[in-house]
C-alpha cells in the first residue's frame, strides 16, 4: 500500500472510530451546483464538538480554544468555509462587529449521536458569549469541571419538568428553573455542584422571588453563584435571597465580573452556615 493510500486509510479509520457520517461530506448543493467536499480535518471536528458543548462562541473565543497562535484572518477563512458547507452559521450583534458562531442542524446529522444545537437570540447574544468567557476562565483556573451549558440543560430540564407536572392543573403556569450553566467544583475533598447565573441586568423583585423560591428546594446544588457587574447589584440580590430563600438547602454567593477575570481568582464561599442559622432565627421571630 502506498504511503498516500495508507494515510487515507488511517484517516478513514479515525473518522469511523469517532462516529462520523462521512457521506455528509461527499457533496453539497450550493447555488444549484454540486461541489466536492473533502473529509473534515481533526481540527474541524474539534471545533464542531466545542461549539456543541459551549452553545455559542465568538470568533476570538474560537481562536483561543481551537486555533491558538493562528492569525484571525486565517481563522475567519476556515469558519466561513464551514459556514458555506452548512455546518455552522454566524450572527452579528457583538461589540466591534465581532461575529458569534453556533452549530447548524446539518452538524447535528454529522455525528452518529444527536448533537445539541443552540438557536441564536440576538437579545441575549452578548450575555451568552460572556457566559462562554466565564467558562474558559474557570476551566483555565481549574475551578470548574463537568460543565453543562444552558442549551443542553434546558432540553433535559424542560422535558423532566413537564413530565412531572403533566397531571397538575398549574404546571403550565410555572416555568422550570434552568441556570445559565451548571458545573462541578472541588471543595474540601468533595465534588459539589454549583449553578451559575450571569446577571448583566437585574430583573424585577417578583421574578427573583420565583427564581429563588425554586432554588431553595434544590438539595443537590451546593450554591447558586451570581456573577454581576457591580457589588451593589450583588448586595441587592443577597438581600432578596435572604428574604425569599434563606430557609432552603441551596446557598448563595456572588462575584463581580471584574473579580472573576483576575489571575488569582478563587470561587467565593457561600454564606457561612452559622450566619444563615442566625438569619433563620431572626426571620422566624418576625413571623411569631
Amino acid at each position: 500500500m502506498s504511503e498516500r493510500k495508507e494515510e487515507i486509510f488511517k484517516e478513514n479509520k479515525f473518522y469511523s472510530a469517532i462516529g462520523i457520517n462521512q457521506n455528509l461530506f461527499k457533496q453539497k448543493t450550493l447555488e444549484n451546483k454540486k461541489v466536492s467536499v473533502p473529509n473534515p480535518t481533526k481540527r474541524d471536528l474539534l471545533l464542531l464538538e466545542t461549539l456543541e458543548n459551549y452553545g455559542v462562541l465568538s470568533t476570538q473565543q474560537i481562536r483561543e480554544l481551537i486555533f491558538k497562535g493562528i492569525n484571525t484572518r486565517t481563522v475567519l477563512r476556515r469558519l466561513r468555509l464551514l459556514k458555506q458547507r452548512g455546518f455552522i452559521y454566524s450572527s452579528e450583534g457583538l461589540p466591534n462587529g465581532t461575529l458569534a458562531w453556533v452549530l447548524s442542524k446539518r452538524s447535528s446529522k454529522l455525528f452518529k449521536h444527536d448533537m445539541e444545537t443552540k438557536v441564536i437570540n440576538k437579545n441575549t447574544l452578548q450575555h451568552d458569549v460572556a457566559v462562554s468567557s466565564l467558562r474558559i476562565q474557570l476551566e483555565r483556573l481549574k475551578i470548574a469541571e463537568n460543565w453543562t451549558s444552558e442549551h443542553i440543560l434546558k432540553k433535559e430540564v424542560i422535558k423532566s419538568h413537564y413530565e412531572d407536572r403533566r397531571n397538575s392543573s398549574s404546571y403550565m403556569d410555572e416555568s422550570p428553573l434552568v441556570p445559565d450553566s451548571l458545573f462541578i467544583t472541588r471543595h474540601e475533598g468533595e465534588m459539589k455542584a454549583v449553578a451559575l447565573e450571569l446577571e448583566l441586568t437585574l430583573k424585577s423583585k417578583d421574578r427573583y422571588k420565583k427564581i429563588f423560591s425554586q432554588y431553595k428546594e434544590k438539595k443537590k446544588i451546593w450554591f447558586v453563584w451570581y456573577v454581576v457587574l457591580t457589588r451593589s447589584a450583588g448586595e441587592s440580590l443577597s438581600k432578596l435571597w435572604d428574604k425569599y430563600a434563606i430557609w432552603g438547602d441551596c446557598q448563595f454567593a456572588y462575584s463581580t465580573l471584574e473579580e472573576v477575570f483576575k489571575y488569582d481568582f478563587k470561587l467565593p464561599e457561600p454564606r457561612d452556615e452559622d450566619l444563615r442559622e442566625t438569619n433563620k432565627r431572626e426571620e422566624r421571630e418576625k413571623w411569631l
